[in-house]
């Protein structure tokens, strides 16, 4: 038996230490976890149970390989890695994903397909592994948009995945200029710290008055995912120019579809990441091109699991990057 964070239903996680151990299949391992971080969908699934229940979310945790499956190759007991999904083509009607779909890395073990596995290189942490994931969605957001060097960026949403945004342009595209539009002075303040030309809030006024001076976005990166940023960024994408939407969302958008054509916008939307986008995410860690650390504000224990959510969707003024879970 291990400890794990059960979802059991709405808004209701129960702390286990009786859930039943994992066992390797043939093209599996079983990782002893160290550290999983949440993420914004586990937010969502938690408030709304989009997916089965009982379940252990988290889909972006690192550890130790404890036990390999007979058909598994190239993996040694001890090796530090991280679990990883990688995306799939629904299209094929494959449903799959740890924390998703099959138990996750809220626990002290768990069970990992080695298309999901990815090694670490022994100059990063399991740690600073758990960000991997959250830099993997800037890499190939990055990668569809085929954003060139010299930009103008705006990043609409300066949370998690945005400020991750942030640090993989200024460093892989050096931008004309970088701007976080985010409503929340905390994250307006850590953009700043980590380079961002400007940041703020939501207001037509003040982002105008930018324009006015320093000229019109060509990339717009929507990172909050709901119908009022999507409408901003048409409003403000220059003529040509491109809008990369990576936040999630679930409702309908009436486009302004005149604007859309007069600007000849270009709208990509993206979602998850396969393995070399996975891989350029750990090679952009390797290269010490980020510090991990900036982004976790705060670290807890499976124990803390149903309150640190219900705080997070507590409403008020947010005060945090990353929340990351410790498994002892």
């Amino acid at each position: 038996m291990i400890k794990a964070a059960v979802f059991e239903d709405i808004q209701r996680i129960i702390y286990k230490e009786d859930y039943p151990k994992p066992t390797a299949g043939k093209d599996e391992v079983i990782v002893k976890v160290h550290y999983c971080g949440i993420c914004g969908s586990d937010i969502t699934n938690y408030k709304l149970k989009l997916y089965q229940v009982p379940l252990i979310m988290g889909h972006e945790f690192s550890g130790e390989v404890v036990e390999i499956g007979e058909n598994v190759l190239g993996v040694k007991i001890g090796e530090e890695v991280c679990g990883i999904n990688v995306a799939l083509d629904l299209s094929q009607r494959k449903l799959s994903g740890m924390g998703i779909f099959e138990d996750g890395g809220f626990a002290e073990y768990a069970k990992v397909p080695v298309e999901y596995l990815f090694h670490i290189p022994r100059n990063i942490s399991t740690k600073e592994a758990v960000m991997i994931e959250s830099f993997a969605n800037a890499v190939r957001g990055t990668r569809l948009s085929n954003i060139e060097d010299n930009q103008n960026i705006f990043v609409i949403g300066g949370g998690n995945i945005g400020l991750c945004f942030l640090k993989y342009l200024m460093r892989e595209k050096d931008p004309n200029y970088l701007v976080i539009i985010e409503p929340h002075q905390f994250l307006r303040e850590k953009s700043l710290q980590f380079g961002a030309t400007d940041a703020f809030p939501p207001s037509v006024a003040k982002i105008k008055k930018f324009i006015k001076s320093d000229g019109l976005p060509s990339f717009i990166f929507d990172c909050a995912g709901n119908e009022k940023s999507i409408l901003m960024a048409i409003n403000l994408i220059r003529k040509g120019g491109t809008i990369l939407i990576e936040g999630l969302y679930k409702g309908t958008v009436s486009f302004p579809m005149s604007i859309i054509n007069s600007k000849e916008i270009c709208i990509k939307g993206c979602i998850s990441h396969d393995r070399e986008d996975i891989l350029n995410s750990i090679d952009f860690f390797a290269k010490k091109k980020v510090n991990a650390d900036d982004y976790i504000s705060k670290i807890i224990s499976l124990k803390d699991m149903q309150d640190t959510f219900k705080m997070i969707l507590t409403p008020g003024e947010r005060k945090f990057i990353k929340i990351i879970v410790k498994i002892d």
